[in-house]
């Protein structure tokens, strides 16, 4: 037992010992400059990068005279082939100068093309960027983005810039229509009639969607739609955003494009959350497959229309747990009768 704790108490004395001669190598004179030195470098090293991509980008706006432009408050203004935007370059300036400032230039002003408007959209364009790359590079990568903004619109994370665009133009003939017309059909057989306002693209299970909306009058879309071996169309709305719910997936025309593309297969697995209340009891009252899946949530004994959530935290309206229990009723006369 003694010279087990002999052994212990030498081999404490050479750790410590050893601790001691690795503190006086690592604040020796020689080991601090050189490490000093070292970090020296790897800051100008990074300056310059930034200094050859500043150079680029003032290469890329002077190589582009018919696109892009300095204002006289130092903004930068870039005609691009959907619209015109304006960069405001003080954000990312002061993003260069203090890293620690969270204001950059996210925000990019979108115009109608051609025009600098008064009333314009905004939209928060993002860059794929890689760690090192310098600050200067994504810069040039996000004023060449926006110059080539038929290209970059439609990636899947130019979102913001896709509602922009569309806030600002709608479906009327504009600079957006050939490009949007494109995207439609190569993603989802979309047909873009501008001449009668409509837009007919495909859902699942054979069947075909069609959106109105050359009314005036109506703030959201006329939809139909027609299931297989119809040459006809079924009525669905007259005025989409009026008699649903304002559920996200039928409040922008991309999501209820999208949203619709996967009817009515989608439905059939989505929770009460997942899709508009009103919306797929319209579409179960004619497709018996969904009115059998509904039918168990309907026939609960704690159900009741009114306690249905459509947005976040809201219950929907009165008017609209109304028309629920009309469809609900159509349902149940479908399926138990």
């Amino acid at each position: 037992m003694a010279l087990r704790l002999h052994i212990l108490s030498i081999a404490i004395l050479v750790m410590d010992y050893e601790e001691e001669e690795v503190g006086k190598i690592e604040a020796s004179t020689n080991i601090q400059y050189s490490r000093r030195e070292l970090l020296l470098n790897e800051m100008l090293e990074a300056t310059e990068a930034s200094r050859r991509a500043a150079r680029l980008v003032h290469n890329i706006v002077e190589n582009n005279p018919e696109k892009m432009f300095i204002d006289k408050d130092g903004k930068i203004v870039i005609n691009g082939s959907l619209a015109t935007y304006r960069v405001d370059m003080n954000g990312f300036h002061n993003k260069m100068n203090n890293p620690f400032d969270y204001s950059s230039f996210d925000q990019v002003e979108v115009h109608p093309k051609g025009i600098l408007s008064e009333k314009f959209q905004t939209a928060c364009v993002q860059v794929q960027m890689h760690a090192s790359m310098p600050a200067y590079d994504l810069l040039g990568a996000y004023l060449l983005g926006l110059m080539n903004d038929e290209h970059t619109w439609l990636e899947e994370n130019m979102t913001p810039l896709r509602r922009a665009l569309y806030s600002m133009y709608g479906l009327r003939m504009s600079p957006l229509t050939e490009s949007l017309s494109e995207h439609l059909y190569l993603q989802y057989k979309g047909q873009f009639d501008t001449k009668n306002d409509r837009l007919t693209f495909n859902g699942t299970n054979g069947w075909k969607w069609r959106l109105s909306f050359g009314n005036p009058l109506a703030r959201g879309f006329k939809i139909e739609y027609q299931k297989p071996r119809q040459d006809w169309w079924n009525h669905m709305f007259d005025d989409h955003s009026v008699e649903t719910t304002d559920h996200y997936t039928m409040s922008h025309f991309f999501d209820i494009v999208e949203h619709l593309s996967q009817s009515p297969a989608l439905l059939r697995q989505a929770a009460e959350w997942n899709t508009d209340p009103i919306f797929v009891r319209k579409v179960a009252s004619d497709y018996p497959p969904l009115a059998r899946d509904l039918i168990s949530r309907i026939e609960a004994e704690d159900y009741d229309p009114s306690e249905i959530y459509s947005f976040y935290d809201e219950p929907i309206d009165s008017n609209d747990a109304i028309q629920i229990s009309f469809l609900d009723d159509q349902i149940r006369s479908m399926i138990l009768a």
